[in-house]
């Protein structure tokens, strides 16, 4: 039968001369997966928290834990801008000490909130402990989170990571694979044409200008470069090598696409960014503006 934790009254834990995390350390049972990670997961959200600098050292522990304990949810918290705000003042410099245990509850709070979001978004939250994510943000609050090493902290939250990704990629594309018009190849990309361009098609070798959007499997933006000329009106033209210059995934989509053309391609995660890229599989909106022979547009640079 599984182990719960039961934690004690403050006052009791005082009373008997212990810390406030003490007792309750032999009455952990993380032997199941989703208690380990939970537990890492809420420890590293405090660490979070302590390593933000600032007056976060004067604020009320336990009150610190009660709001993330009781907003470990979709509950609106909203209410607490107005709270940071006064605490800390219009330009987070100030701390008004009389606001520190309402701002204490708050920050909470919203950790809490948003650590729940993340998980939903990711699709991660029935693979962690809940409980054990509150227990472990206590003992990070109180520095006392030694049950398991930083070490193989990092490396289970990586994983952690790294899974949610590969499987999250692979409902992507299996959704893309389902959508009218799609191009399903072996290698398990997937495009879409979304504009036949009106010139020739590059040679694998070539070099090439394109624009781009890169979205993630949850159709977040991650990245695009109409965006970046919008914060630099004089970037320059984006100018890439498909002879290895590029990931895999679009030396195999671009040379598929005239010039002048705006397609949207599914990328694998192998084809991608890899193991080191956490298996993140892409999806990418590609507009193919020019091209050229190996070397006219990307300029090798001297001792590359």
């Amino acid at each position: 039968m599984r182990k719960w934790l039961f934690i004690a009254p403050l006052g009791i834990l005082f009373a008997c001369g212990e810390s406030a995390t003490q007792l309750d350390v032999d009455k952990i049972n993380l032997d199941e997966y989703s208690d380990r990670i939970g537990y890492v997961l809420g420890s590293l959200n405090a660490e979070s928290i302590l390593q933000s600098g600032g007056k976060m050292n004067e604020m009320n522990k336990e009150l610190l834990i009660e709001g993330f304990t009781s907003n470990l949810s979709d509950k609106d918290c909203s209410d607490c801008d107005d709270v940071i705000s006064a605490l800390f003042g219009a330009y987070g410099q100030d701390l008004d000490t009389t606001k520190i245990d309402a701002g204490s509850i708050c920050i909470g709070r919203l950790t809490g909130f948003r650590f729940y979001a993340d998980m939903i978004g990711m699709g991660g939250n029935d693979k962690i402990n809940m409980e054990m994510v509150k227990v472990g943000f206590r003992h990070g609050i109180y520095e006392s989170d030694t049950l398991i090493d930083e070490t193989e902290k990092r490396t289970m939250v990586q994983n952690f990571i790294t899974d949610i990704n590969s499987l999250n990629g692979e409902k992507m594309l299996e959704i893309a694979k389902n959508e009218p018009d799609a191009q399903v190849f072996d290698n398990g990309i997937v495009m879409f044409t979304l504009e036949e361009g009106k010139g020739d098609y590059p040679d694998p070798k070539d070099d090439v200008e394109v624009e781009y959007i890169l979205t993630n499997a949850f159709g977040d933006t991650v990245q695009s470069s109409y965006e970046m000329k919008k914060v630099n009106p004089d970037a320059g033209p984006v100018y890439l090598s498909l002879n290895g210059g590029v990931i895999a995934g679009w030396s195999f989509v671009i040379p598929k696409m005239k010039v002048g053309g705006k397609a949207r391609a599914y990328i694998p995660w192998s084809l991608a960014y890899g193991e080191k890229g956490g298996k993140e599989s892409l999806c990418f909106f590609i507009e193919l503006k020019g091209k050229g022979p190996g070397g006219s547009l990307v300029k090798q640079q001297p001792g590359m």
